[in-house]
């Protein structure tokens, strides 16, 4: 799941990015943002409330819908907060209460936009003012204090603020500076990056490490040729995939599946999944989309 978040926050930071140049407008951003993330947010977050919350919880249906944590859910649609448990529902599962676990990385995916857009509208060179905010990441994590919990707070900033923030400027920085930063240079920054991550400790450590996977990851979407492509008219199903991997696996695990092994459980999650990304692109995100400023 962690690796995963490294990929969709280089990638990102990149692709929006492109996005702003070529139509720098607030307001269009802004928009094109939102469609792409809320009406399928919407829908996952209705079917979780009103279908797979009554159709798997323990509680009578009154007592189901009468509880503060069904109404509190739908703080998750904002995308700014996740609530996690349902009354009632996966209480039992190997890993319980939570209904949707993947959601967790959105918050800060939301909170990476705003930021740039906040420094895309300031009159400097955009290539400058993506490499400072990786500057000031920098000092945060620098004076972050070494027993801190990742979700502890230090200049109002948690870990995974500043881990995927860096990741998703660094694919931002890639960006901006494309003309330099491609082809064999893009991949020797990679292996220099990595190269030096293991010879070193604490935060410059990790800062290499972030920064030769974004680039890694950037070089491989933007100049691996060699790699086979989705096919066009299929869709993008990758956002639905992200939304409803989490509440497939765990309602597969509160039917028992993975009780027949691994592969079967693995299998099963991965067809429904797919299916489920498929539909939700073809049925939701394709034409909210077509509302793009």
């Amino acid at each position: 799941m962690r690796v995963g978040c490294c990929h969709l926050f280089s990638l990102s930071g990149y692709l929006l990015t492109l996005s702003w140049e070529r139509r720098p407008h607030l307001g269009a951003f802004a928009r094109n943002r939102a469609l792409r993330i809320y009406p399928a947010l919407v829908v996952l977050c209705t079917l979780c409330v009103c279908a797979l919350g009554p159709a798997l919880t323990r509680l009578p249906l009154a007592d189901y819908w009468s509880h503060a944590m069904t109404r509190g859910y739908w703080i998750t649609a904002s995308a700014w907060k996740v609530a996690y448990p349902l009354p009632g529902v996966f209480e039992h599962n190997p890993l319980p209460h939570a209904v949707n676990g993947s959601l967790w990385s959105l918050p800060y995916e939301v909170r990476c936009y705003l930021v740039l857009m906040l420094v895309a509208v300031v009159p400097l060179p955009l290539r400058w003012k993506v490499l400072g905010l990786l500057a000031v990441l920098t000092v945060v994590l620098w004076y972050r204090p070494s027993d801190a919990g990742v979700f502890d707070r230090h200049w109002g900033l948690d870990y995974y603020h500043i881990k995927l923030g860096w990741l998703f400027f660094c694919g931002s920085a890639l960006a901006a500076w494309r003309q330099v930063m491609h082809g064999w240079r893009l991949v020797g920054l990679v292996m220099v990056s990595a190269l030096l991550a293991g010879l070193d400790g604490g935060a410059p450590r990790w800062l290499l490490l972030w920064t030769a996977v974004a680039s890694f990851i950037v070089w491989l979407a933007r100049d691996a040729q060699w790699l086979p492509t989705w096919p066009e008219r299929w869709g993008d199903w990758s956002y639905g995939v992200y939304l409803y991997r989490f509440p497939v696996q765990q309602t597969l695990a509160h039917w028992g599946v993975h009780q027949h092994g691994m592969s079967v459980y693995l299998l099963s999650a991965t067809a429904v999944t797919l299916a489920l990304g498929a539909a939700s692109w073809h049925g939701v995100e394709k034409h909210a989309l077509r509302w793009k400023a």
